[in-house]
């Protein structure tokens, strides 16, 4: 029992290591794109910069649309942690919400536009952006269960995943076709307000 212990316990070291180093991969290759250039950088200059060898980074991330495409879900992992810290005494679509704006107030307007724009500059790379949001989806839902972990509820759950990321992207979609006249936590706002006054039309 004891060994059985330890070994789930190394197991958890391991996955904790791991997601670290792509961590700290996708944000050095982000930096980097964005002083000197997408096209510019190489992946022995990442390696380099976040001081690991280039034969480690290649058993991370093939290219260095992987390490964009990282990145992007690294600060999608960062909002499911906002996610994860609501009450069961709320309702899940507001636990959504209030884990996304948590976040998106911590965001600089300015960082986030250049991510999004870096990752537009290829028709793989927004494929891969736009392909994205089921995952995210998905990742909410599970999220949801954490808390709501009743059977009964599960398509309850479902739906507000559905519902909640299909207002984020809205938002994401008007704030990129004009990003200078709001912000995307301002989008955000305004797209689950709109949501919400929908749901509650009789």
């Amino acid at each position: 029992m004891a060994s059985e212990k330890k070994v789930k316990t190394e197991m958890g070291l391991r996955e904790q290591k791991k997601r670290e180093t792509e961590r700290l991969l996708a944000n050095t290759g982000v930096r980097l794109f964005l002083a000197q250039g997408y096209h510019e950088t190489t992946l022995d200059q990442i390696a380099q910069e976040a001081g690991i060898s280039r034969r480690t980074i290649f058993s991370y991330f093939s290219s260095k649309e992987d390490i964009l495409v990282a990145a992007s879900g690294t600060s999608w992992d960062d909002i499911l942690v906002e996610v994860a810290k609501g009450g069961r005494d709320q309702q899940p679509l507001a636990v959504v919400r209030e884990g996304l704006l948590r976040r998106l107030a911590t965001r600089s307007h300015k960082e986030m536009l250049a991510l999004h724009r870096l990752m537009s500059i290829s028709a793989t790379l927004r494929s891969r952006y736009h392909s994205g949001f089921a995952e995210r989806e998905q990742a909410v839902y599970e999220t949801l269960v954490e808390i709501w972990p009743e059977p009964e509820r599960q398509w309850e759950l479902r739906l507000a995943a559905m519902t909640s990321i299909g207002a984020f992207r809205l938002a994401v979609q008007a704030w990129t076709e004009n990003p200078e006249k709001s912000s995307l936590l301002e989008l955000t706002q305004t797209s689950f307000a709109e949501l919400n006054a929908l749901l509650s039309r009789k």
